[in-house]
């Protein structure tokens, strides 16, 4: 046996021995530098995928806005349609809105005669709801309803108003007059439109 190793030997145990510290300094120092860049590297690809996605909604803002006022635009408009889902519920809560609005705005001597729905005989795009009305009230509280029926939501439309003063007559009662109400006698229609 040779006491003198070889010389080509050692060079090789020197490199292995040189390779394995390096690979200690690397897994030691480096490594989790490395790794901490390699997820920072990916954070921030992440972030700037954000970015552009933000700034791509942001360059949409004035369409986006446009959008949204045409919506709310479309809601106030529906809210102008008669509740109800058919021709029979729409006329009856006509009815019952001008009944409240009566007991709520007129005096007592304002009240309704008759009520009568009735059925459109040309066919348009909305359908349309009209109610016949008959009432007796005086010209200021007609003129409250009337407002308050065509400037509320939903819609109403009160046309063909006929308005007839009744003849009064001078009642005599134990021989002293009694006062005489003046109610005029009023027919109008009052229309609205379901929704589609």
């Amino acid at each position: 046996m040779p006491l003198v190793a070889d010389l080509g030997n050692n060079r090789l145990t020197a490199i292995l021995l040189f390779v394995i510290v390096l690979l200690l300094v690397y897994l030691l120092c480096f490594h989790w530098i490395i790794l901490k860049h390699s997820d920072y590297s990916d954070e921030i690809s992440d972030l700037s995928q954000q970015l552009g996605r933000f700034q791509r909604v942001a360059a949409q803002r004035a369409f986006f806005e446009e959008q949204l006022q045409s919506l709310q635009n479309r809601k106030s408009d529906e809210n102008l349609f008669l509740e109800g889902s058919d021709f029979n519920e729409a006329a009856a809560g006509m009815s019952e809105r001008l009944s409240q609005m009566i007991s709520t705005q007129a005096d007592d001597s304002c009240q309704i005669v008759s009520r009568q729905p009735v059925r459109p005989r040309v066919q348009e795009r909305f359908e349309k709801v009209t109610v016949n009305v008959r009432m007796r009230c005086n010209i200021e509280d007609l003129k409250k309803i009337l407002y308050s029926l065509e400037t509320g939501v939903p819609m109403v439309i009160a046309d063909d108003l006929t308005v007839i003063k009744p003849r009064t007559r001078r009642r005599v009662r134990n021989n002293q007059p009694v006062p005489v109400q003046n109610t005029l006698d009023i027919r109008f229609n009052m229309s609205g439109y379901l929704r589609q």
